[in-house]
């Protein structure tokens, strides 16, 4: 009996203890929280490098005849020889034609070069052989070379070869002294200037110029804009070419200042993606000149010239512009011009005439 007590008495203690083993909780696993720390990542802009630009254009522009065009009476002033009619609104340059191409290259980042040529030819038919149809007037050539020094400096070589041959050569040095884009004032250019002109033979006569040019623009109310430019000028002559400065006097220098002055205003009048239709107005003084001495013909000793003229004109036209490609554009349109062709005296300025013109284009950008 005492060994069957025993026996069960083992067993509960072996149940109870495994029991106990059982309801042992098995240890909590506690998560760690992994922080990710991301290292910073710095954009690296590359900048596109230089590539050369610019364009080449291409104008054909014909002047009509200027209102007037042959009634001009001119007195002969020696003896009494007669009269003469002759055609001298616009300077001859009436029923003329003008092809102009021109073209810019941005070299470098720095340094550009820009050029336009100008061939005149006659549109007149005449039994002269100075009104010949067709007959080439000359052509002018103006190349410039401009490098950058920085944002306000630039210096500017430029070369001109004129209609009747006669070639000049200038340095300027341009700072821009004040920009204010959208104000009544919006830039000023100061550009101290050398200049060197000599005649067609190349041979004595030649003028030498100290000047500062004094650049200018702005914005008005009602959309007109404003620019021009005021150019005081020392001249000196060689010696073969003075200045008659009276019936019997001549000087080989005089101090020259010119004045500029521009009024711009476009209509749109229609448009759509690829076509615009305006109306331009343009006008001003172009130029108005006072110059230190009159003007006197060495023959006659009668004053040809005042002190100080001005040509005063106003453009009006209506143009249609059509981008073809992104980087093909043509142009086309008519006007005409109001200007006092023959007489710019300040004293005596009149006959104020207009000529009728036309003009298509086009222009390439690479």
């Amino acid at each position: 009996m005492k060994k069957l007590a025993l026996l069960l008495g083992s067993l509960l203690v072996v149940g109870a203890t495994a029991s106990a083993k059982e309801a042992v909780v098995a240890p909590v696993e506690v998560s760690k929280e992994v922080v990710v720390v991301a290292d910073v990542v710095e954009e690296v802009v590359v900048e596109e490098a230089f590539r050369p630009s610019g364009y080449i254009g291409l104008e054909y522009r014909a002047y009509g005849e200027t209102e007037g065009h042959g009634d001009k009476i001119v007195r002969n002033p020696i003896g009494n020889l007669p009269d003469t009619n002759q055609d001298t609104w616009n300077r001859g340059a009436n029923n003329r034609a003008r092809l102009q191409t021109s073209f810019g290259i941005q070299m470098t980042e720095n340094s550009k070069l820009e050029g336009r040529i100008r061939d005149y030819t006659n549109l007149e038919s005449s039994s002269s052989t100075e009104k010949k149809l067709g007959k080439d007037y000359g052509t002018e050539t103006r190349l410039r070379y401009s490098y950058k020094h920085n944002d306000v400096l630039t210096s500017r070589l430029q070369y001109r070869d004129e209609e009747n041959d006669s070639q000049n050569f200038e340095y300027m040095l341009r700072y821009t002294a004040y920009q204010n884009k959208g104000g009544l004032l919006s830039k000023i250019v100061l550009a101290p200037s050398l200049y060197h002109s000599m005649a067609a033979d190349n041979g004595g006569d030649y003028l030498n110029t100290i000047g500062l040019d004094i650049e200018y623009a702005g914005n008005l109310p009602l959309g007109f804009t404003w620019d021009g430019t005021l150019y005081l000028d020392q001249n000196f002559y060689n010696k073969s070419d003075k200045i008659q400065k009276g019936a019997n006097s001549t000087t080989d220098k005089e101090f020259v200042v010119t004045w500029e002055m521009y009024l711009y205003r476009t209509f749109a009048l229609y448009s759509t993606d690829n076509y615009n239709l305006d109306f331009n107005f343009a006008g001003g003084y172009d130029p108005y000149v006072f110059s230190q001495y009159a003007r006197y013909n060495k023959e006659t000793g009668l004053k040809t010239s005042d002190k100080d003229t001005y040509s005063l004109y106003t453009a009006l036209d209506v143009t249609i512009n059509y981008q073809l490609t992104p980087a093909v554009s043509l142009n086309g349109g008519v006007g005409a011009e109001y200007r006092n062709w023959d007489n710019e005296n300040q004293s005596s300025a009149n006959d104020w005439r207009w000529q009728p013109y036309a003009f298509a284009g086009m222009k390439v950008n690479f």
